[in-house]
This record gives structure tokens, sequence and C-alpha cells, in this order.
């Protein structure tokens, strides 16, 4: 909690505190900076090892871990060779192309991981405080006068992110990284060992100024700034104490406003978040939020989302309107202009002069404005008008609602959770299997050495819950389903070899151990649909119908991620990309004996009863649900897609209808339930943990609910009661520590899902 008079006016905040702060000077020190270096190398790209957490996307590049290390600390002259390992290399001297020197062309090309020291000396005449500056694509050490003073082997460059794979060269500037060093008058020998990246091997570098050196440390600082030289406001970021991706508020006290507008341009730093201009503020959980939700997903189909939201007390986001926008560029790291307005009950929404979503509502009248979000954003150019009102006591309290709880609450700094599907007995005893990773471990690359897994369990549907077993190298095999009472039978496919099955196996002691029961045998032609040679196929998602049958859906592609292929038959969209998924399922009435031949879960037709043409090659992550008369709902992430895709089935799955755009898009491995009334509810990632709800059977949806402000979702979905949904989910992926569990109990009700728990 903070305040803050600024020229913007007086501002309370949430969470953090926030400062006002003109911007230093733009002078650098007038020492001249070296341009002639002496550069030994290269050394094998094999004496380096690059933890790779998601090597597909650059922004991941973690730790480098070098082999052997040349003797530099210590070092006050540059030597005529220098020795890294068994290898002994001789200096050669290199003149810098303005603030650059560029390994790539010194040494005929590059290579992630290989590695080069550049030494280099200057002088001073007095004791002299410089700022360096530095950016290297990809990794850097630095020495002065044999001292280590600054590297980024843990973490890469980073600065500047996210930006073009194809463009990055541009924005590796001497300013990424600057540290102050005081010279004592004399000779000073500078060391600086380079680890090459992907694209590129070079290092930028020189003398900063202040500004620079304010600018570099900006986007990591843990509060609210706001720069009147600029005319601009920062988010704070969170990130340097690693923590959750939290909403942040801004709130302009001294402002009570009815028929407001409202205008800025905004730019979304983070691959996920949203941003928008909040008003009609009662208190800091009741007000409307006209904001843009941005997740992963979106950008892969030009997709371009606006909302116009409103907090009601319950800590939920409802969404009044989400509209696809056309003609507005959906880029991370690109300044957008907004504008609100509000009239009497009317609320329009621009985005880049663009005009988007509307609604009349007369919740709230007379308000409090201001900013609000989570992940990082920045705005500029603010501009605030409207009719002047009386309005009650600003409350500086937080009263925002937190529906949710941590079912494992001891964990570690360092601790990851990521949960497995929850299961309920017949009984009602819930069980919910925790994977937790340990000591940063990227969650890509956990195995049995540096995970473990714990069962907790609630005997109150969820309210509270107790761990009772662990740790496990692993949560049990497979999809689970009660098979007798108190008895857990679970189905997981074998498709590599020559054989292809389901084993079964089932537990006795709700989890612990496990016992192979059999073999469940795919019948009919399973090469046909699935199994060609070079195709891909992954299990994504089950349910049990009400007589028993189960469905196994399963994803295929005809050519998994393998750039330059030709699209596979009937791909459809596979002429966007390869590597899209085809949704199929296979149904077992025996519990998983036998499994009947898949059939695809698009019957792509120009007119009922024609052949397949061309299914839809976009159906990532599908989840279904049986709705109490019998049909059975899917819907499917997209990939590359604006929406998510629906298709249905009235004959238990063996035949599915052409599957359909929904109103909304959605990711993050979706989860859908059908309830004892007859809702149904499909959780995802995006808006955050978002929510939307059909009571007519999927034939119409509502605007949709944010529940929490996670980003990831990839958990889980129960009706634990009638009509009250239990969701699980992780808090996050790799990039905040620590990051826990979290379950959320929701009522849905005729006006919409509410907390469960709240009176």
């Amino acid at each position: 909690m903070g305040t803050l008079k600024t020229a913007h006016g007086e501002w309370d905040f949430f969470n953090r505190e926030g400062r006002e702060t003109r911007l230093p000077p733009e002078n650098v020190t007038e020492v001249s900076f070296p341009t002639t270096w002496t550069v030994f190398g290269p050394v094998g790209a094999d004496q380096t090892t690059i933890d790779w957490s998601r090597k597909e996307n650059y922004l991941w590049h973690q730790e480098v871990i070098p082999a052997a290390d040349a003797e530099v600390e210590g070092l006050s002259d540059i030597p005529d060779s220098l020795q890294v390992g068994d290898e002994t290399f001789e200096g050669q001297v290199v003149s810098m192309d303005g603030d650059t020197l560029d390994f790539s062309a010194t040494f005929g090309g590059h290579e992630a991981g290989r590695q080069a020291y550049a030494i280099t000396e200057m002088e001073v005449d007095e004791e002299t405080e410089v700022i360096f500056g530095a950016g290297c694509d990809w990794w850097m050490q630095w020495w002065i006068d044999g001292k280590p003073i600054y590297d980024t082997i843990q973490r890469g460059n980073r600065i500047g992110f996210p930006w073009s794979k194809t463009s990055q060269n541009s924005v590796i500037k001497r300013s990424n990284h600057c540290f102050r060093q005081t010279l004592n008058p004399g000779k000073h020998l500078i060391v600086v060992r380079t680890f090459s990246g992907e694209l590129s091997w070079l290092l930028r570098t020189g003398f900063v100024s202040p500004r620079d050196e304010f600018f570099h440390s900006l986007p990591y600082t843990n509060q609210w700034e706001f720069l009147p030289d600029l005319d601009e406001i920062h988010s704070p970021s969170f990130r340097p104490n690693k923590e959750y991706w939290h909403h942040t508020m801004a709130i302009r006290t001294d402002l009570c406003l009815a028929d407001e507008t409202l205008e800025c341009e905004y730019i979304q730093l983070d691959h996920s978040g949203n941003f928008g201009f909040i008003f009609g503020a009662q208190d800091n959980d009741h007000y409307y939020w006209c904001h843009i939700p941005d997740w992963g997903q979106l950008f892969r189909a030009r997709a371009f989302y606006a909302a116009i939201s409103i907090a009601d007390g319950t800590g939920y986001h409802r969404n009044l309107k989400m509209e696809l926008m056309h003609n507005v560029q959906m880029h991370v790291n690109m300044w957008h202009t907004m504008k609100v307005e509000r009239r009497g009950k009317q609320i329009q929404m621009w985005i880049d002069g663009v005009k988007g979503p509307s609604v009349i509502d007369d919740t709230y009248g007379a308000g409090k404005v201001g900013i609000g979000g989570f992940s990082r954003y920045q705005i500029r150019n603010l501009k605030i008008d409207g009719k002047p009102a009386d309005a009650a006591t600003w409350v500086k309290d937080d009263r925002r609602g937190i529906p949710w709880v941590e079912p494992a609450t001891d964990y570690k700094p360092g601790d990851h959770h990521w949960l497995g599907a929850p299961f309920q007995f017949s009984d009602g005893e819930i069980l919910l299997p925790i994977e937790i990773t340990y000591d940063d471990i990227s969650t890509h690359r956990k195995n049995t050495d540096n995970m473990e897994v714990y069962l907790y369990h609630s005997l109150d549907y969820g309210k509270s819950w107790e761990s009772y077993g662990g740790p496990l190298l692993k949560n049990g095999p497979g999809l689970w389903f009660e098979s007798r009472p108190g008895v857990i039978r679970s189905f997981e496919p074998m498709w590599t070899g020559p054989k292809k099955a389901v084993v079964l196996r089932e537990s006795l002691d709700k989890g612990l151990t496990w016992t192979e029961v059999g073999t469940g045998q795919l019948m009919g032609d399973w090469d046909r649909n699935l199994f060609q040679e070079g195709s891909g196929n992954d299990l994504c998602g089950w349910t049990r119908l009400r007589d028993g049958t189960l469905l196994m859906e399963m994803m295929h592609t005809p050519n998994p991620l393998q750039e330059g292929q030709a699209p596979g038959p009937n791909m459809g969209m596979a002429t966007w990309g390869v590597g899209l998924w085809q949704p199929y399922v296979s149904r077992s009435t025996d519990d998983g004996l036998t499994w009947s031949e898949p059939v695809q879960m698009d019957h792509a037709t120009d007119r009922l009863g024609d052949e397949l043409q061309s299914p839809i090659g976009d159906l990532t992550e599908t989840a279904i649900a049986e709705l109490p008369g019998g049909r059975i709902v899917a819907l499917a992430r997209p990939h590359k897609s604006a929406t998510m895709w629906q298709t249905h089935s009235d004959d238990g799955g063996r035949s599915w209808s052409i599957a359909c755009r929904a109103p909304f898009s959605g990711a993050g491995g979706p989860q859908m339930v059908a309830t004892t009334s007859g809702y149904l509810a499909i959780v995802k990632r995006g808006p955050g943990l978002g929510l939307h709800t059909s009571m007519d059977g999927g034939i119409n949806w509502d605007e949709g609910t944010m529940i929490d402000y996670t980003t990831s979702y990839n958990g889980g979905l129960l009706e634990v009661e009638p009509d009250v949904l239990l969701v699980s989910t992780p808090l996050a992926f790799d990039e905040i520590r620590p990051a826990p569990s979290r379950t959320y109990r929701i009522r849905l009700t005729p006006d919409g899902p509410v907390p469960a728990d709240i009176s």
C-alpha cells in the first residue's frame, strides 16, 4: 500500500509504493574508451553446457556452464597467449567497429556456446567513476584489474525482450547492462569473456550516461515509476523478487468523475497479462475496468481482444463484453492507443482508433479513475476528463477478495508446483497429486532426480487439504477413474514399439501404489487414422459418460513440428505451418479392456453425408463433457485460430458434428464439465484464469469471468458438489519462483459464477 502526489495528481497504490523521478543527465564521462582489443579463441561449443529451458523460444535461454576457465583473475597485462582447459590460444588484435566487436566475423561464424576472451587496456589521469555499458549475444563475464565485476552467465542478455528472432542484433545495445566502477589513476586491464548465442556472436560496449544507467534499471524496479520528463507511468516489475504476477492498481484519489473520458498510449511488455483503465471506482474491488487481455496463443492467430469488465467485490472480474477487434495489430512490445468514454449508462472503448466493445450498465455511478492490470505495462500521454462529482471517503485498505486456497503451504523459495488431475471418489473424497520441482529446475526438464510427488486429499469438497502420501517417484500412471468403490483404475496408452495397446493399472490405497491389471486392446484399423509413418500422436484427455463408457481423446498430426514438410492429407489450415493437431476419440465400454477405432472430432464436409475433405488442423487440447441429456460437447484450444473450436456428438462419441467457432479464445489445457443442473463450464488460460459458462448446452455462452490473474492454467476441473466446481492450477511456469498451486471452489448461479464459500 502507498500514496503519492505527482504531476498527474494524487495516487493510491496496492501491493507496492510509487515514486516520481526526474531523468538523470545524458552526459557521458570524457574518458576515452579503448577501441583496440586482443582476442583469444574460439573455444569450441563442445566446451560449454547450455541450460536450454525451452530451446525453441529465445526468451528462455538460461545458464551457460563452461567446462574450463582461463586464468584471468589477477592478470595485470595482456598476454601473448591464453590457456583454456587443454587448449592454448594465440591473441589476435581486433579493432572495434563503432562500439561493436563481431566475433562471428573474427572467427568465421558462430554456434551457440562458442567462447572468446577479449582483453584491452585503458588509462585515466585521476580517480574517475565511469559507467560501463555492454550488450552481448548471448552471455558475458567482465573482469577489471583481475577482479570479477559483472556477468550474465546465469540469465543471458535478456534486456530488451521480447524481440524478433531476425532482428535481435538491433536491440543488442551497449546500454543493455550497466555497471559503475571507480578507476584509480593509471593503467587498467579489462577482460571480457563472451559466449555465442544461436543467432549471432557480438559484443557492444562503451561508456554510457547516468540516464542510460537509469533506463537499464527501470524495468526491474519493484514500484510504480512516474516519469514527468517523458509523461510516462510504469507499473511495478515484481520480477526482482520472483513474485507472482500480481494485480497492479493505481487510483487517482483526488478525482471523482462522471461522464468521463480516459485516453493514453500503452505498451504491454510480457507475453501474458492485462492492462486497462479503471473508472467508476467505489473502492479497490468495486469498479469498471476496460482492458486488453493478452496471452501467448493470441499472437499466432493475430487475435486482438478488448474487454469491458466489472469488479463486484468477489475478487472476480466479470466481462460485460469481450470482443475480437478488427484492424488492430497483435504484438508484444508495441505501443497502442486506448480511449474509454462513459456517457450516462453507456461505456464505449476504442483501440488505435478502432471502435471496440460497447455496453450499457448502471451498476456504478460516479467514482475514482485510474489504471490497472497484471504483469508489466507502461503508459504515456495520459489524459483524464469528466464531470466532477461528490464521492464518499476513499478507503485505502485493500478490499480485494482472495477466492483461492493453497493446498500445499510448506514450500521453499525455489519450489515449483505442478498439479496432476484431481480425482473424486464416489463417497466425495478428493485426491490431488502435486509434483514439486526444486531449486529453480525448469518444469520442462523435470525428472525423478529433481522432482517429488505428494498426494493431498480433501474430505470437505476442496475447502481444506492435507498431505497423506509421498514423496513418490511419480503420481501414478495415466488417467484415473473409479472402477469400483474405493478402487482407482488408470489407463495409459503405450504407442511406442511394435505392439500398441493401453496399459491398465489399479490402486487399492488411494494412489500410493499401483498394480498392472491388464492391457487394453486397440480394435479396428488405428494405422489408417493415427499411426502413419512420421506422424505425431499425443494423449489429450478423457471423460467417463454416465453409462460408464470411457472416451479417450488423442491429438494427431501427420507432420509434427518438422519445418519444411508438405502439409499432410486433408490438413486444412496446416498450410499456415506444421505441427497443428487434429483431435480423435476412441471409446471403451468395458473399463478400458478394448478401445474402438478412433473417429475424427470434426466432420468437415460441405454437405451432410459427404466424405471428409478438409478438417481443421487446429484443434489442440480438446476438452469434452456430457450434458444430462446425453449430448457430448467438445471445445478445443486454438493453436493458430482467433477463437476456440466447438463440436458435439449425439451418439456417445461415435460421430461428431462439423467444428464451429466458439465466441471466445482460450488455451492452457482447457477443462470442461457439465454440472448436475445442466450448466456447461469451461476453464482455461485467457483472460487470466478464465471461466465461461453456458446454460443451454453450449448453444450460447456468457462473456466470461476472470477468476484469478494466473497465466498458465494447465490444471484440473471437477464438479465436487451440485453446481460447485473445484478448479486446481499451478500458479506459473518457469518464470516465477516460488510457484505454489491453488484451488478454487466456484458456485454456478443464474447470475454468474461466485466464490462458493463467501457468504
